[in-house]
């Protein structure tokens, strides 16, 4: 028991991070509108739901503690919606998040493991959830949507993915250098 304990912690250490869970109908912010389009937080804000879990996993503020509707509210005031409310995959790269594209299920767990943050399109590509690990054909998730906690490898549609970097996050959030 304790060596699958231990084996347990390595791999959190090693693939993952404990990252921070939202909904997003949670009653602070579910009936928020999301961008300026007219759907809300809660009926299609599965993506900044997810980018939220992130920032706030990694201590990054958007006013105040990062949340589903802080996230929201930066977006809307940072050019980080077209359209109304169709996310800017590339709006959060002054925060040192730089968007890596859209790749496979497959492709996911190797950028899983070389510590890059993904998030699963699911449900036909119209969800989105957090990975937080991997083990064998599942995904570990934190879903905002439902109180699911994985998915099989081929419920994923395709992964976007975020490479953190630290350095081009104190240029550009902390110091604003061009």
């Amino acid at each position: 028991m304790q060596k699958i304990i231990g084996l347990a912690l390595i791999l959190v250490f090693v693939n993952g991070k404990i990252y921070t869970s939202y909904k997003q109908c949670d009653n602070q912010w579910g009936s928020d509108k999301l961008g300026t389009g007219s759907s809300t937080i809660c009926s299609n804000g599965s993506l900044i739901s997810s980018i939220a879990m992130i920032f706030n996993t990694y201590g990054i503020t958007t006013d105040g503690i990062t949340t589903p509707r802080t996230m929201n509210s930066w977006l809307k005031r940072n050019n980080g919606y077209a359209s109304g409310d169709l996310f800017i995959w590339s709006s959060i790269q002054d925060f040192g998040f730089v968007y890596q594209g859209k790749f496979s299920a497959s492709q996911a767990k190797m950028k899983f493991d070389n510590g890059d943050h993904v998030i699963l399109g699911v449900n036909d590509g119209s969800h989105y959830v957090l990975m937080t690990s991997y083990s064998g054909d599942t995904f570990n998730v934190n879903d905002p949507g439902y109180s699911k906690t994985s998915y099989p490898q081929n419920a994923v549609i395709y992964a976007p993915i975020y490479t953190y970097s630290k350095v081009n996050y104190f240029k550009n959030h902390i110091l604003k250098l061009e």
